[in-house]
């Protein structure tokens, strides 16, 4: 079987994979940018030697040890806890919110109340959310609820999604998650990591197999598709329908990189800004991969704006009636051609988490394998188990 994959970024990069070593078929691989990665790429900053993740910050989280072996596999994954944290009224709070994140901004003794009411009333280290803090009947708790409302969520999300106020839920119905614990890591997952050398080394290892062509500066219009007995277009498919149902909708981050003295940058992995500044965030990659060789960090500057035609990239899918609706034709449309599957963040208009899109991608191609009744056994059934 001769398969075209669309796309060397991640999703692409394990079907090509998987389809070449798994089932010993040939894959051609195009990429329509002059290198590999998509949201994925990252390179290294030629003056501080740090790692910069070009388009969105991306960290290994999962549970799924399928997914954690498969990558391991191809460059050394190095445990990594992000913590980041979110500027409220000038202070730096620990994101998620939890019992820490009460001592960072409030007084001693209004946190130790805090602390002793949330731990009564939920326990212990569970996960709540700001909408079941502020159902209670408790005044103190009601205004910690609105006060993170205020300072937190509410302005957050009106830069990342660019929305009007009036156009957001209300505190009482608020899934913004609190931990009632000490627990600062971001992610609470078993498995933590960033590649050690980077996630555009990683996709490069994926694709170093025989079975394997590569041609960057590919666009799929120059591929005569009718070669191919299988596609797996991980583009956007609006892109690949020609937008005949209209355009859908998606917000794009766009970093500004400085290099600045350690003194000069703030020591955290991420610094939110909900309130101020136009930028969401501030990203310090020296803190990423623990570089101790320079005295410089490089700091990445992160603007959310709206997708635009050829201007940007797509990052985050807007879902929406009108976006939900467009993509729904699309997804008919799609299902005319057998032989193609749309696959990925942008093939099926969706965001995933990387251990998702990992996995999606595997059984993408696991499926076309015969799989006996009786193998339940989901390691077996990947074909990872010798790996």
């Amino acid at each position: 079987m001769k398969n075209l994959v669309v796309g060397a970024g991640l999703t692409g990069a394990v079907i090509a994979e998987r389809l070449a070593s798994k089932l010993g078929e040939s894959v051609t691989v195009i990429e329509k940018e002059s290198h590999l990665g998509g949201i994925y790429y990252d390179y290294f900053d030629g003056e501080t030697s740090n790692l910069v993740h070009a388009n969105h910050y991306n960290v290994l989280h999962t549970n799924i040890k399928y997914v954690w072996d498969y990558l391991n596999q191809f460059v050394e994954m190095k445990p990594f806890y992000f913590r980041p944290k979110a500027e409220i009224q000038g202070r730096p709070v620990s994101i998620p919110l939890c019992l820490t994140s009460l001592y960072e901004i409030f007084p001693n003794d209004f946190a130790k109340s805090f602390e002793s009411k949330l731990i009564s009333k939920y326990g212990y280290n569970n996960r709540i959310t700001i909408s079941d803090i502020h159902k209670n009947y408790d005044e103190d708790l009601k205004f910690l609820a609105e006060y993170f409302y205020e300072n937190l969520f509410k302005p957050y999300t009106i830069k990342r999604w660019g929305v009007k106020e009036e156009n957001i839920p209300p505190c009482s119905e608020t899934l913004y998650p609190f931990f009632t614990g000490i627990d600062t890591r971001y992610y609470k997952d078993k498995y933590q990591a960033v590649p050690e050398d980077g996630w555009t080394k990683l996709i490069e290892n994926m694709l170093k197999h025989k079975n394997i062509k590569l041609k960057l500066n590919t666009n799929f219009s120059d591929i005569n598709a009718d070669k191919y007995d299988r596609i797996f277009y991980t583009g956007s498919i609006d892109e690949f329908f020609d937008y005949k149902y209209g355009e859908l909708q998606y917000r794009s981050v766009n970093i500004r990189t400085k290099n600045v003295l350690i003194d000069n940058a703030k020591p955290y992995h991420s610094y939110n800004t909900p309130v101020n500044f136009d930028f969401i965030r501030v990203n310090n990659y020296k803190y990423f991969t623990d570089n101790n060789e320079n005295e410089k960090c490089t700091i990445g500057y992160e603007f959310i704006e709206d997708f635009k035609l050829g201007q940007n990239e797509r990052i985050y899918p807007v879902h929406n009636n009108i976006s939900n609706e467009i993509y729904n034709k699309y997804y008919q449309e799609s299902l005319k051609y057998p032989n193609i599957k749309f696959i990925g963040r942008l093939g099926k208009f969706e965001y995933y988490e990387t251990d998702m899109l990992v996995a999606e991608a595997i059984n993408a191609v696991a499926s076309l394998v015969v799989i006996s009744e009786n193998d339940d056994n989901n390691e077996n059934r990947l074909g990872l188990e010798n790996e």
